[in-house]
Parts: C-alpha cells; sequence; structure tokens
C-alpha cells in the first residue's frame, strides 16, 4: 500500500470514528503496520547485505588462493627459466671457447701455409739454378765430347 492509500484508510476510520481515542488508535496501527514494514524491510537488506558480505568474502579467498597458485607458477616458471638460462650461458661460453680454438688453429694452418709457400718457392729457386747448373754441364760435356770427336778424328 502506498502513503496515500494509507492516509485514505485512516481518514475512513477517523471519519466514521466517533472518538479522539478510535482515531489515535487507528493511527498506532498504521503506525505499528509501518514498524513492521520496516522491520521485514531492515531484516530483508540485513540478509542481502550479509550474502553480498559472504559472497565478496568467497571472492576474495579465492582471489587470495588463485594468487598464491600464481605466484607459485612464476617461482616455478622463473626457475626453469634460470636453469635454461644457465645452461644456454654454458653452451655459449663452451661455443666460443671451440671458436677461439678453431681461430687458433685456422691462424696456425695459414702461418703454415705461409712457411710451405716460402720452402716451396725456395725449392723452386734452387731447382731452377740446378737446372741451369745441369744445362751449363750438359753443354760443357757436349762440347767435351764434341771436340773430343772433332780432335780425336782431326788426331788420328
Amino acid at each position: 500500500m502506498s502513503k496515500e492509500d494509507d492516509d485514505q484508510e485512516i481518514e475512513k476510520r477517523t471519519f466514521w470514528a466517533p472518538t479522539p481515542e478510535s482515531r489515535l488508535l487507528a493511527l498506532f496501527e498504521k503506525l505499528s503496520a509501518r514498524v513492521e514494514a520496516n522491520d521485514q524491510e531492515s531484516r530483508r537488506r540485513d540478509e542481502e547485505n550479509q550474502r553480498n558480505i559472504s559472497f565478496i568474502l568467497e571472492q576474495q579467498a579465492q582471489f587470495t588462493s588463485d594468487m598464491q597458485q600464481m605466484r607459485e607458477i612464476q617461482a616455478q616458471a622463473d626457475e626453469k627459466w634460470e636453469r635454461r638460462w644457465g645452461r644456454t650461458e654454458e653452451s655459449i661460453r663452451a661455443l666460443l671457447t671451440i671458436a677461439e680454438v678453431h681461430n687458433q688453429e685456422i691462424t696456425a694452418l695459414a702461418d703454415g701455409q705461409a712457411r710451405l709457400t716460402e720452402a716451396q718457392e725456395r725449392t723452386d729457386r734452387q731447382m731452377a739454378e740446378t737446372d741451369e747448373r745441369l744445362n751449363a754441364l750438359v753443354n760443357v760435356v757436349e762440347r767435351f765430347i764434341s771436340e773430343r770427336r772433332n780432335g780425336g778424328s782431326s788426331a788420328s
């Protein structure tokens, strides 16, 4: 009922009620009804508020639990990442060491190749000198033989 309906009801009772006591009684009844209605509404709101508070507390508890799980998962992921990064770093250092060794070997091979090239050039010069000497010897021997033939035939 609305307030206007209640007021009209009171007026009807008052109009028909012959005494002020009956009017007061009607007002008290109306006031009592309103108090009871307010009390019921208040209890309903209290229950609803309590449900809301319970829901919020449950959600907060769930959120706290979920956050703890996330922290644990994050800690595990961080630990895995640290281990993998450590292994990766070790692997990179090992590869760097291997690359340095290979660089030293390549440098040694290049130095050896340079010495071999120098030795080959010396050998080629010596072979050329030997060829010149051998050719000179062959020329001397051929002249000697040829003179002997020429000289031997003219002396005989």
